[in-house]
């Protein structure tokens, strides 16, 4: 790989691998391993540089990576783990995923309720209210039509609802 390009994807890694790394890290809930898919994210984003056309937004197209290594090592190990956070981002001014995690039981119960989600509930509510993207990005990320993403986002975020109310939170609360 050219130099400049080399400096690109380095670029790209100062400025996403905080938030990839917590995207990452709300699907597996293992601090190391989502370190270690971040890592497997970006050595693929270097080693495919060359072919993104620049269609996507950068930020985009890494999600996407991030999402497809993920999955690879979830199929590879035969699970399916996941640890959500509050419906706000990490950005480098807020906790870190280990410092959330050390919050308490209401996250504790977050966590609990959206891990009884259906994936394609969880994938859409981490994206848009979590990591706070557009329906159109959430849609190239996922590979769904924006339909489908307002349809999941609705309904996930219904079910959620009803399993905090399992958790023992009030209807005014939840």
């Amino acid at each position: 790989m050219n130099p400049r390009l080399e400096k690109q994807v380095h670029q790209l890694y100062e400025q996403y691998h905080r938030e990839i790394f917590g995207y990452i890290f709300f699907m597996v809930g293992e601090r190391q391993q989502a370190l270690d898919l971040m890592q497997d994210t970006f050595v693929k984003a270097f080693l495919n540089f060359e072919n993104f056309r620049g269609d996507a937004n950068p930020k985009t197209w890494l999600y996407k990576i991030a999402r497809n290594v993920t999955i690879d090592y979830q199929r590879k190990k035969k699970t399916t783990s996941y640890v959500i956070d509050y419906f706000t981002p990490i950005t480098s001014d807020q906790p870190t995923p280990e410092e959330v995690a050390e919050l308490g039981d209401n996250t504790e119960s977050l966590y609990r309720a959206l891990s009884r989600l259906k994936k394609a509930y969880r994938d859409v509510i981490v994206l848009r209210k979590i990591e706070e993207f557009s329906t159109k990005e959430a849609a190239a990320i996922l590979g769904w039509k924006e339909s489908r993403i307002k349809t999941n986002l609705h309904r996930g975020l219904e079910a959620l609802r009803k399993e905090m109310l399992k958790e023992g939170y009030t209807s005014e609360t939840v």
